[in-house]
């Protein structure tokens, strides 16, 4: 009976060994990010932009008028936006040209893949939509 503890014991000690591994092993998306390429816009100011992803799960972002949130689905490297909420201020000239193709791009996420401090929204076929880099 004793030795059944034991072994159970360590079983159950592997195996939350492994789900920590494998949690600290996972790319994290949360905190801060500056959009650096938007599919189909050009003009893009980087220096005007920032998303950011909450511990909530929500994400927030600008590429430099309205403020877009909202809270993507997020299963393994798969990622989807819902309804983005979004603020209503005239965006002129390529400003606006360029939010309208970032909102776009938005609403065809379909995955993500992230690289060292480069993340990487993705459509259908696995082409790159919106491009980020982590804040320093």
């Amino acid at each position: 009976m004793e030795d059944r503890m034991r072994l159970f014991a360590l079983a159950a000690f592997l195996l939350a060994s492994l789900v920590s591994a494998a949690s600290f092993a996972a790319p994290s998306l949360t905190g801060r990010w500056s959009i650096t390429a938007v599919a189909g816009a050009d003009g893009l100011e980087v220096a005007r932009t920032r998303a950011e992803f909450a511990t909530n799960g929500r994400f927030a972002s600008t590429v430099g008028c309205n403020r877009i949130a909202g809270k993507p689905q997020i299963a393994g490297s798969q990622m989807t936006f819902g309804p983005m909420m979004a603020t209503r201020m005239a965006c002129p000239g390529p400003l606006g040209e360029v939010e309208r193709a970032y909102m776009a791009a938005l609403s065809n996420v379909r995955g993500y893949r992230l690289a060292g401090g480069t993340l990487a929204f993705l459509g259908e076929g696995g082409e790159e939509l919106v491009t980020l880099e982590r804040a320093k």
